[in-house]
């Protein structure tokens, strides 16, 4: 049965039994017999009962209206019942964490997901704000920010995807990637503003990242080998050299002094020079695990020259550079800076391998509005069109099986990334330029 009409059935019962109450009361008051004749007797001398008489139509009625009431509201709670656990449902099964802040700044919502990238369960977060989440250095950005989003309803970062460290149940630091909007919530019969963040970890993407970028270097350092050799055997020469004539002045008797403290410095020299070459290799291939820091671009570039030069020479292709004297700062790392010079100027070299006069490498470093723009180009003849938007995918390469790995313009795309810089290539009358922009940095 319906329980919209059994309530009503309930409420016109209850009418009647009013009524006969009513009326019997009214007769044992007058002192008369319950007949039909002195309740029709009641109804001429009193015509209020007539009211009492519509009692069960009255109560049928606001039976009837009360149920339906009672059935919406029922309805619509269990509607929100209904819509908050799909909606959990929704961000526990989410892959990023979420992460969820109400207008004051306190932790409403803490998926599974975010669990499991900040080590700490929901209840031991939520209703606190996200201090422990945050590293020192960065609280006080966290707050103003968050004061101007609630002051305001805007936020500096707000619908923008960034890269920051978080701090761990463990104690340390990590990387995510972080994407803040604004969230609307209902609290009472107000809409008040939230804040919804999105986090993913990015720890396994920057090992992987890091791994290719160290296999890269040490695969650059391998084309290299016969460019370092020659570099090495020059003083290795030069020494042998003076050795072997230091040893015939000696045997012979006429060695002095003075000879042979100018052949041991001519030594001493050369050897730090080789040094000086093996310590850069090993600065090179070594993994960069430093935190960014200001670094000289020129100097990127003329170390990268000084690895690459001679096996450029070999080569038969001329360098030219226009640098300047005082250059400014970037953020990153100067090796990895170096790594990407070299992919470059290892592009141009493949790139002129069957250019047999004229063949010219110009690499150029200057300030252009608070950027420091880096430009490696060359007359090889340029890259196909159709071909040009594709070089920086990993794995992609023009080059012949077995002569690349297509790797190293995708690895300096996200080291440029990584500085916050941007490169790209474009085709010049003669040949392909690659430029490089970074924010300078006092």
């Amino acid at each position: 049965m319906n329980y919209t009409y059994k309530y009503t059935f309930i409420g016109i019962l209850i009418g009647i039994a009013f009524v006969f109450v009513a009326l019997g009361f009214e007769m044992y008051i007058m002192g008369l017999l319950p007949t039909l004749a002195n309740i029709i007797q009641i109804h001429l001398s009193n015509p209020m009962i007539y009211i009492i008489d519509t009692a069960p139509l009255v109560l049928g009625t606001f039976f009837y209206h009360f149920d339906m009431l009672y059935q919406r509201v029922l309805n619509y709670s269990l509607e929100q019942n209904n819509n908050r656990a799909q909606f959990h449902a929704l961000i526990d099964s989410a892959f990023d964490g979420i992460i969820i802040l109400d207008e004051r700044g306190s932790v409403i919502e803490f998926n599974r997901a975010a669990e499991e990238i900040f080590g700490f369960k929901s209840k031991y977060i939520l209703g606190r704000n996200l201090d422990l989440l945050i590293p020192h250095r960065h609280l006080s950005a966290h707050r103003q920010g968050l004061k101007a989003f609630f002051e305001t309803g805007v936020g500096p970062i707000m619908g923008q995807r960034i890269e920051i460290e978080a701090v761990h149940h463990g104690g340390h630091e990590f990387p995510v990637e972080l994407y803040i909007e604004k969230f609307c919530m209902m609290k009472g019969n107000s809409e008040v503003n939230c804040v919804i963040g999105f986090i993913r970890d990015l720890t396994e993407q920057k090992n992987t990242s890091a791994q290719i970028i160290q296999a890269s270097k040490l695969a650059i350092l391998g084309e290299m080998a016969t460019s370092v050799a020659h570099e090495l055997n020059q003083p290795l020469n030069i020494i042998r050299m003076a050795a072997g004539n230091s040893r015939r002045k000696i045997s012979k008797g006429t060695a002095d002094l003075a000879y042979l403290n100018g052949k041991l410095s001519r030594i001493e020299e050369q050897t730090a020079r080789a040094s000086a070459i093996i310590d850069h290799m090993r600065m090179f291939g070594r993994e960069a695990k430093e935190e960014l820091a200001p670094i000289n671009p020129r100097l990127a570039v003329m170390n990268g020259l000084g690895l690459m030069g001679e096996q450029l020479r070999l080569a038969g292709i001329e360098v030219v550079t226009e640098l300047p004297d005082d250059c400014p700062l970037v953020l990153g790392h100067a090796i990895q800076l170096e790594q990407v010079i070299l992919n470059l100027l290892s592009n141009a070299k493949d790139a002129l391998a069957e250019k047999v006069l004229g063949a010219k490498v110009t690499l150029r470093v200057f300030e252009h509005d608070k950027t420091t723009v880096i430009t490696c180009e060359d007359n090889g003849g340029g890259i196909s069109e159709e071909l040009l938007p594709r070089i920086f995918e990993p794995f992609f390469t023009t080059k012949e099986i077995g002569k690349g790995q297509g790797l190293g313009l995708s690895v300096s795309y996200g080291i440029i990334h990584d500085m916050d810089g941007t490169i790209f290539a474009n085709n010049t009358q003669k040949g392909t330029r690659f430029t490089i922009t970074l924010p300078s940095v006092s």
